[in-house]
């Protein structure tokens, strides 16, 4: 029962939020703690009795609306509450209108429904959800760039669910359910049958348009770049993940092994370059969520135990570190009045000193330097990548992360800065511990014989070069700066690349 009553709770407080405006920040500290009760309770049941699955209104399992807490959810789960409780420190000591809390309720509500459910039209509507909660979030300060991202967001990702739709009609059709596990039964039962690429495609096409890959979800800089901090932070951190979620549970359905590989490391080495080529902060970070998805695509299509829960690991250590530098720049961004990086570089007396201890302590993490939250969690991943072609790929997509975040070094506090308010300290500190920590951390769920890839010298020496070439490429690149095609981000173009990339999905599954 505690499955169902997370996304109720949060979306009756949601509503409560408008009747006491006064008390909207403590009505989602309320949330948060509500959260954290049952979420432990969960995890409780979960380890002593394994896998837990909800049917709501009596029906049978292939038939209902279904729930499940497995190793997969919980995970995900676990973090949307940690930026929760990031996001309430963050703007505590700000003035924002009842109806914002409103809609982050909503958005945590969908989230943690999102990563339970088991059915294809339970995810659909929840998706839905999190679309409608996201652009008005985006939107929230009303400014014409706001506005037009957001709605750029929305047309692109209605497209995406329309085609996500179609799929579940198609694999209704031809099974009679939508509950997941029933439908990879069926998949198993038939794999040669002729529906199955084409109800794959639109399922993936569709959900990937909202999980950050490259060809899908070209609304992602716009947005990322015009939306407050702490919408960016969820954006990337929460909103992202849910399609990353849903992904995960049609590879157990789907032969999608090489479909993620490919569109992984097309994801990745595009997002890459892209990040190094901006002098926007902010963009540079919406680039590199692109980029950082592609590991999580590689870990899924690579096939092993340990590349799976790798990349399971990482999206959270992605939530955790990309939560902290969105919200760390953003206030750089807000104190300079700019979020181009020689703006910020001149000006970087201006930024709170520990703004820029998160912005470096951040970097730390998502360039993988040891024992942070990116390394520890890529070590997993790679140790379940067998492929000398894939493992290579990895480590072009890592210098070249390194490469684009060398950028913000000028920003690392040199010398004291700009006073800073206690409550976004304490959201610095909430998730730069978690990052710092997160390998003992990661070592109370992660099987220890798979997590032994943390403690081996090939990771470290991996690490070390990375850093060092991904210096040497800045270096380089900074003296010979390049171009890339920006027309590809205009709704039109974005459009029909949606398209072509449900095209190229059901392409690879028939070669599959």
């Amino acid at each position: 029962m505690e499955l169902v009553l997370l996304p109720l709770i949060r979306f009756a407080l949601g509503a409560l939020s408008l009747i006491t405006r006064r008390a909207t920040r403590h009505v989602f500290v309320l949330g948060l703690a509500i959260d954290a009760v049952l979420l432990f309770r969960i995890s409780l049941l979960v380890l002593e009795q394994g896998p837990i699955e909800v049917t709501l209104g009596g029906w049978p399992s292939h038939l209902g609306i279904g729930f499940i807490a497995d190793a997969i959810g919980l995970p995900i789960a676990a973090l949307i509450w940690a930026l929760g409780v990031a996001v309430a420190l963050y703007a505590w000591s700000q003035e924002l209108r009842p109806y914002f809390y409103v809609l982050l309720h909503f958005l945590i509500g969908a989230a943690l429904a999102m990563v339970f459910t088991k059915d294809l039209f339970n995810a659909y509507a929840v998706l839905e959800l999190l679309t409608l909660s996201s652009f008005l979030l985006v939107g929230y300060e009303r400014k014409p760039r706001q506005i037009w991202a957001s709605l750029r967001y929305l047309i692109l990702c209605s497209l995406g669910m329309s085609l996500f739709l179609l799929g579940v009609a198609v694999a209704y059709y031809h099974t009679g359910t939508l509950s997941v596990p029933t439908l990879a039964a069926h998949v198993a039962a038939d794999p040669s049958a002729s529906w199955i690429p084409l109800a794959a495609a639109l399922l993936v096409g569709g959900v990937a348009v909202k999980a950050g890959i490259f060809l899908f979800s070209l609304w992602l800089p716009a947005a990322h770049a015009r939306a407050m901090p702490v919408v960016s932070a969820l954006l990337s951190g929460v909103v992202i993940k849910m399609g990353v979620v849903e992904l995960f549970r049609l590879s157990e359905v789907f032969p999608l092994d090489l479909t993620f590989t490919i569109l992984g490391a097309a994801t990745g080495l595009l997002g890459i370059l892209y990040a190094i080529q901006t002098s926007d902060a902010k963009r540079l970070l919406a680039f590199s969520t692109l980029a950082q998805i592609g590991y999580l695509l590689i870990g899924f299509g690579a096939g092993a135990t340990a590349a799976r829960i790798g990349a399971l690991d990482y999206a959270v250590a992605h939530g955790l570190f990309k939560a902290l530098l969105f919200l760390a720049v953003g206030q750089a961004a807000q104190c300079v009045g700019s979020s181009d990086i020689r703006a910020l570089t001149l000006k970087r007396t201006s930024i709170p000193t520990a703004a820029r201890v998160a912005i470096g302590v951040g970097m730390l993490g998502i360039v993988g330097i040891p024992p942070f939250a990116g390394f520890a969690a890529k070590a997993v991943l790679e140790s379940g990548v067998h492929s000398i072609l894939v493992h290579a790929m990895v480590l072009v997509m890592s210098i070249g992360t390194a490469a684009s975040f060398a950028k913000l070094l000028p920003l690392l506090p040199a010398r004291a800065g700009a006073p800073c308010n206690a409550t976004a300290k304490f959201a610095y500190a909430w998730l730069g511990g978690a990052i710092v920590l997160f390998m003992p951390i990661s070592a109370a769920v992660i099987p220890r014989s798979i997590l032994a890839a943390d403690w081996e010298w090939p990771a470290y020496v991996e690490a070390a070069l990375v850093i060092g070439l991904g210096y040497g490429l800045y270096r380089l690149i900074r003296k010979h700066p390049f171009r890339l095609p920006t027309a590809i981000f205009r709704l039109e173009e974005g459009t029909l690349l949606v398209i072509a990339g449900v095209l190229l999905v059901f392409g690879l599954l028939k070669l599959t």
